[in-house]
């Protein structure tokens, strides 16, 4: 009996690796299978802090309600309800925006532009994470240009504002926080000042990249996947992030954007 002519294969997601091929060209297929798998990984890292950080200011807003005196006032927990309406809003913008955090390396993702009241915005995230700043015992420092215009993706912004505030009430030790946001004809800057552990020369242009951290593992877990973030969400509105600071002399984060980026960039 003749033997069979059938050639054996190994399905993947998107095509079928014939065994036997070239080593050159399974090596290529291996290896795009790997970076399917790593960007799979990087995607939920990305989740998982993205769905965390608005869940932390939500989770001690309600702790408040639950054990302050002034809980029985009826204007402060109609305040607080209203905070909490708002973070849970913003938490459901991050869930919407993960679905397209996956584009962003692929350069398939769009922006949603509109006209914000920036120095607004900044304030209510400002609000929304001082719960968050009272615990950690870090002073939040606020000097905001007024009636800052921008048409800007919101989503984009709040991110940005939400990863340096986090990120410096994290790494801040209990020391005082300035927000400051400055605007000219042609651009917006957001400053985050902290006065914490700072950061070393060598560390800086590195930061920025997905899973590294300043900081050893025994300090803190997790720091590059928001700054990414941040760099990313900055670089597609057409602005920049940079960062200056010295170990033990605290860090300054500042994110430059322009007032109006176009839209679908």
């Amino acid at each position: 009996m003749a033997k069979s002519s059938r050639r054996n294969t190994v399905g993947t997601n998107t095509q079928v690796l014939q065994l036997g091929q070239p080593s050159d060209q399974s090596d290529k297929l291996i290896e795009e299978l790997r970076e399917a798998i790593s960007a799979r990984d990087d995607f939920l890292a990305v989740a998982t802090h993205e769905l965390r950080n608005p869940l932390t200011p939500i989770l001690l807003s309600l702790q408040l309600i639950r054990t302050s005196e002034e809980s029985r006032d009826h204007t402060k927990v109609m305040h607080e309800l209203d905070r909490l309406e708002r973070q849970i809003k913003h938490f459901i913008a991050r869930t919407t925006i993960l679905l397209e955090v996956a584009q962003i390396a692929s350069g398939k993702f769009h922006l949603d532009p509109s006209k914000l009241n920036l120095s607004e915005l900044i304030a209510e995230v400002v609000n929304d994470y001082m719960p968050l700043a009272v615990r950690s015992g870090s002073a939040l420092s606020v000097s905001l240009q007024n009636g800052v215009i921008v048409v800007l993706d919101r989503t984009a912004v709040s991110g940005i504002v939400e990863n340096l505030l986090s990120n410096a009430i994290k790494y801040g030790q209990g020391k005082p926080i300035e927000i400051i946001l400055t605007a000219t004809v042609e651009m917006v800057r957001i400053s985050v000042r902290d006065n914490g552990i700072g950061i070393d020369e060598k560390d800086k242009a590195r930061i920025f990249e997905r899973f590294e951290r300043v900081v050893g593992r025994q300090v803190q877990s997790g720091f590059g996947i928001g700054l990414w973030l941040s760099r990313s969400y900055a670089e597609l509105m057409g602005g920049s992030i940079t960062v200056f600071g010295e170990p033990g002399a605290g860090s300054l984060f500042t994110v430059s954007l322009p007032i109006k980026t176009g839209e679908n960039q």
